[in-house]
């Protein structure tokens, strides 16, 4: 996408990647990647330096949509378990020997990364807990 009036890159859309339907499903993709300042990045490509942490950037979501972000946890639950499937299907084409990437190799590891991520969330989001009373 260009910034309007201009011929510069204002955005790149993962078309594949993308929801048709609730829009909180990507705002949970973009969140699940999202690290505060001081956290670990599991991703090199960006740097987080200035970005406001995650709360803020929910907040100012909710504002300017707004929609409701509260329970976003279950949307970040899905998007852990979306990105281990995309690359478990990566990582069973190098099993097969049919794959085009060798660097899918690497995705044993971060597929089972991901299901603990989503796990872990899981276990410990106040979404979990409804029921436990």
């Amino acid at each position: 996408m260009f910034n309007h009036g201009a011929p510069t890159l204002a955005a790149i859309f993962d078309w594949e990647m993308s929801t048709v339907g609730d829009p909180l499903l990507d705002l949970g993709w973009v969140m699940n990647g999202w690290t505060d300042q001081g956290e670990e990045r599991t991703s090199g490509y960006v740097d987080a330096t200035g970005l406001p942490s995650r709360d803020e950037m929910l907040e100012r979501y909710a504002s300017v949509s707004g929609r409701w972000v509260d329970e976003i946890d279950y949307c970040v639950i899905l998007a852990w378990f979306k990105l281990a499937i995309v690359l478990e299907a990566g990582y069973d084409r190098i099993a097969a020997g049919t794959a085009d990437n060798p660097g899918t190799a690497g995705y044993e590891h971060v597929v089972l990364d991901n299901m603990l991520a989503a796990a872990g969330l899981a276990s410990t989001t106040k979404l979990g807990q409804k029921g436990a009373a």
